[in-house]
C-alpha cells in the first residue's frame, strides 16, 4: 500500500515499499518465561499468534483460558508454540500482562515488528488468534492455516490440532465465519442427544455433499449459551422448542438472511433449502 508507506516513511528509505514476508518482518528473539532464545528455535514447529492487550476486557477474559489451553496442549506435544503479540500502551502494562500467561511473547520494545505482522495479517480488532506450520524443510515462509482459533480454544476440544478449518462446526467455534461467509444455521437447544448427534451427522454429510463449492458454512446450535440467543433474537426466531430451526445468514449481503419452515432436517431437506431459500429478510 503507497499510501501507508510514505505515512510510515516520509523519507523514502523503504522505497518502493514492497511488501515484507513474515520472516522479514520477525525479529531475532521471542520473550520466553526463561528470557529472549533464538526465534530459530521454533522453525521446526506451529506457530501460534496471539493479538491482545492488558486495556481490551475481552482479552483478559481470553487470556486465562488460552493460558490453560495452552498448558494443556504442552503436556500432550511439543511440536507448537504460541507467542503473545502485544498492544499494549507502555512496558509496565506489558510486563503485568505478560506475567499472567503461561506461553512467549514479542519482546514488547519490538513495537516495528509488532505492527507489520499485524497489518500482514489484516489484525483488525483483538484478541485474535491464528495459527501457522512450520517453516518448510525446503525454505520459504510459514504457511496460513487458521486465522481464526478464538472459538475452538474456547470449546476446549484440542483434539483437531493443527485446527485446519472445516466448512462444519458448532456457531460458537465459527469465529469470523459468520461475519464473512454465507452460513447455514440449525438451531435445536432443547434436543436430546440422539437428535443433536443425528443433526450434526447431517450437517456433515450436507458439508461433504456440497463440497465446498457453495463457499458456504454449516453450523450448529445446541447449547442455550453462547452466540445462539444472540442470533435468535437478531433475526427474530422463535422462541426454543422441541423442533429446530434451520436459518440462512448472509451477513457478506449486507446483514441478509433467509429462514426455512421445515422442521425435519434431512440431508434432502437442507440440501432443497440451500437450493431454494425463500425471501430475504434483514437483519
Amino acid at each position: 500500500d503507497g499510501v501507508d508507506g510514505v505515512r510510515s516513511d516520509e523519507s523514502g528509505e523503504r522505497y518502493p515499499w514492497k511488501p515484507k514476508s513474515l520472516s522479514e518482518l520477525w525479529p531475532e528473539k521471542i520473550l520466553t518465561k526463561s528470557g529472549l532464545v533464538d526465534s530459530s528455535t521454533l522453525d521446526d514447529k506451529y506457530l501460534m499468534l496471539y493479538f491482545s492487550a492488558h486495556w481490551c476486557p475481552p482479552c483478559r477474559s481470553f487470556t486465562p483460558v488460552l493460558s490453560k489451553a495452552y498448558t494443556k496442549l504442552k503436556a500432550e506435544r511439543d511440536d507448537f508454540e504460541l507467542v503473545f503479540l502485544s498492544s499494549d500502551q507502555d512496558q509496565t502494562s506489558f510486563n503485568e500482562y505478560f506475567d499472567e500467561m503461561t506461553f512467549c511473547a514479542l519482546p514488547y520494545e519490538e513495537r516495528e515488528a509488532k505492527n507489520s505482522i499485524s497489518k500482514h495479517f489484516g489484525i483488525r480488532g483483538i484478541p485474535s488468534l491464528l495459527i501457522l506450520g512450520p517453516v518448510p524443510a525446503n525454505g520459504g515462509e510459514r504457511p496460513l492455516i487458521n486465522k481464526s482459533l478464538r472459538g475452538l480454544i474456547e470449546s476446549g476440544d484440542f483434539s483437531d490440532f493443527p485446527f485446519h478449518p472445516k466448512s462444519y462446526g458448532a456457531l460458537d467455534q465459527a469465529g469470523g465465519d459468520i461475519n464473512n461467509a454465507k452460513c447455514l444455521v440449525v438451531f435445536h437447544e432443547n434436543g436430546d442427544d440422539d437428535e443433536q448427534k443425528e443433526l450434526i451427522d447431517v450437517m456433515k454429510a450436507v458439508s461433504e455433499k456440497c463440497n465446498d463449492k457453495t463457499g458456504m458454512k454449516f453450523l450448529w446450535a445446541l447449547n442455550q449459551n453462547g452466540l445462539a440467543p444472540r442470533v435468535r433474537a437478531a433475526a427474530n426466531l422463535p422462541k426454543m422448542s422441541d423442533k429446530p430451526t434451520m436459518i440462512m445468514l448472509d451477513l457478506p449481503d449486507q446483514g441478509g438472511y433467509y429462514v426455512s419452515k421445515e422442521a425435519d432436517i434431512t440431508i434432502k431437506n437442507v440440501m432443497k433449502f440451500i437450493e431454494g431459500p425463500g425471501d430475504r429478510q434483514q437483519l
